[in-house]
């Protein structure tokens, strides 16, 4: 669940925030509508994260594509494709999720060997602990047998919206907090990647 926050904040219909421009800015539910009905062909091969698990890789789209056939922004398909994912296709993280008595080495399993972003990086793997961490504790009520990760930022309720020109680090200056801490709040997987209108929750 951590690792799925990270990625998408457990949204179903969210495509990913980079590639905004390169689709038109269309909404995240305009680009599913766009999918269901075949008036947009390219999404196997377009590179853009989606979904729950920000799939991207052309042959994990074509097999979420497959399962969930009209429906691709269904949460209820695209949980049921993501077992059958894990458990046909990832037998090394199905097993570790399946035996581990620890939530930071399950959070770390899938990141590394299931998600696979780009930055994987030690402040986001404390981060996706941390995430874990907190599910494990509101759902099954314990420790997980995990190490303390590092604290993630809490939001101040500050909101920006990202103006042409800005940079992260720009940002970070501005509000007195740093680049880190706000793509973590966020959940921006790369730093250098924020578009115009988009809005963020400052530490």
């Amino acid at each position: 669940m951590g690792n799925l926050k990270a990625e998408s904040g457990i949204e179903s219909v969210i495509y990913e925030r980079a590639y905004r421009a390169k689709l038109g800015y269309i909404s995240d539910q305009e680009y599913v509508n766009r999918v269901n009905n075949g008036q947009y062909t390219n999404f196997v091969h377009d590179s853009v994260g989606f979904g729950l698990a920000q799939w991207t890789y052309y042959s994990r789209k074509q097999n979420l594509l497959n399962h969930c056939r009209g429906r691709i922004g269904d949460l209820n398909c695209q949980l049921e494709f993501l077992v059958s994912e894990i458990s046909s296709s990832f037998s090394g993280v199905n097993s570790k999720l399946r035996s581990s008595n620890s939530v930071s080495d399950c959070a770390l399993k899938v990141l590394f060997d299931f998600e696979r972003p780009a930055n994987q990086g030690t402040s986001v793997q404390n981060y996706r602990i941390n995430l874990a961490q907190g599910y494990y504790n509101t759902f099954a009520g314990g420790s997980g047998g995990g190490s303390d990760p590092t604290p993630t930022p809490t939001p101040s309720g500050k909101t920006y919206t990202v103006q042409s020109g800005d940079t992260l680090s720009g940002i970070a200056k501005k509000f007195g907090t740093t680049v880190n801490a706000i793509a973590q709040l966020n959940g921006i997987r790369d730093v250098n990647k924020i578009y115009v209108g988009q809005v963020l929750r400052i530490p």
